[in-house]
């Protein structure tokens, strides 16, 4: 079943297309990779999503539901909720701190006490192992910690769909291994379905149901990683000589 269907998008920034009619559908409980070079698109697809950049064409339709229009922090309530490439936390603030600011913000906004949000996000770092450092202020985070507050506090607007940013960016292999199991986590246990932008490919390859491939704009390819990992297409974007995209391919 989809859970969000991006029909047709165009985004334009002055004389710059950025999104050039990008059509594609997430389906509920799946991990979807979203990969292609710098200024393909990516993460302008994902600001369109999450209602940070109108679209000038096309729509996005969450739910069944024509979101095309609506703020930010309804999408975030309706159960939309992203993480940023470079994560924004509350400095001053503490890591428990920041993901109570999340969960007070998110589906149940309103609903919810102060109590309640305090337990959800003991649970919460407890999932992304961030809870012997609950009441550190977020400034004090290293680069690895500051990625799970990242995550955490995604977590914490209770969503439907996670879009994450390249989350795994600046981590050692060791933590993106640590990383991609809180991920498959996080849709095992949790439900959630996600969309995941990463330049790692070997990460989004291990971890995707499927993949969505963009290009200046476009979408050049989609379809299962082993599709995507034989496509000549593909192999010639990121290696930019058709000859050593033909051998990556026939390896």
């Amino acid at each position: 079943m989809a859970l969000l269907n991006v029909d047709n998008v165009v985004k334009r920034f002055g004389g710059v297309t950025a999104l050039r009619g990008v059509s594609l559908v997430i389906r509920e409980g799946e991990i979807l990779g979203l990969i292609g070079p710098n200024g393909s698109g990516k993460t302008t697809l994902v600001n369109v999503i999450t209602g940070v950049y109108p679209p000038d064409s096309g729509k996005v339709i969450y739910e069944g539901r024509d979101i095309t229009k609506m703020p930010p922090h309804l999408r975030c309530r309706m159960g939309i909720a992203r993480t940023y490439q470079i994560p924004r936390p509350f400095n001053n603030l503490t890591v428990l701190e920041n993901l109570m600011v999340s969960i007070l913000n998110g589906r149940r906004h309103g609903k919810i006490s102060v109590d309640e949000a305090k337990e959800l996000a003991e649970d919460i770092l407890e999932v992304v192992g961030l809870s012997k450092l609950k009441d550190y202020q977020a400034k004090s985070l290293n680069a690895q910690g500051r990625k799970r507050l990242e995550l955490a506090r995604a977590l914490g607007a209770e969503p439907k769909l996670m879009l994450l940013d390249e989350c795994l960016a600046g981590l050692t292999p060791s933590e993106v291994s640590e990383m991609l199991s809180i991920i498959r986590r996080i849709r095992d246990e949790k439900n959630i379905t996600i969309l995941m932008i990463e330049h790692l490919m070997h990460a989004v390859m291990n971890i995707s149901d499927s993949v969505v491939v963009l290009n200046e704009g476009m979408k050049i390819a989609e379809g299962k990683p082993e599709d995507i990992t034989d496509d000549v297409k593909v192999a010639e974007v990121y290696f930019g000589d058709r000859e050593l995209a033909l051998k990556f391919v026939k390896r």
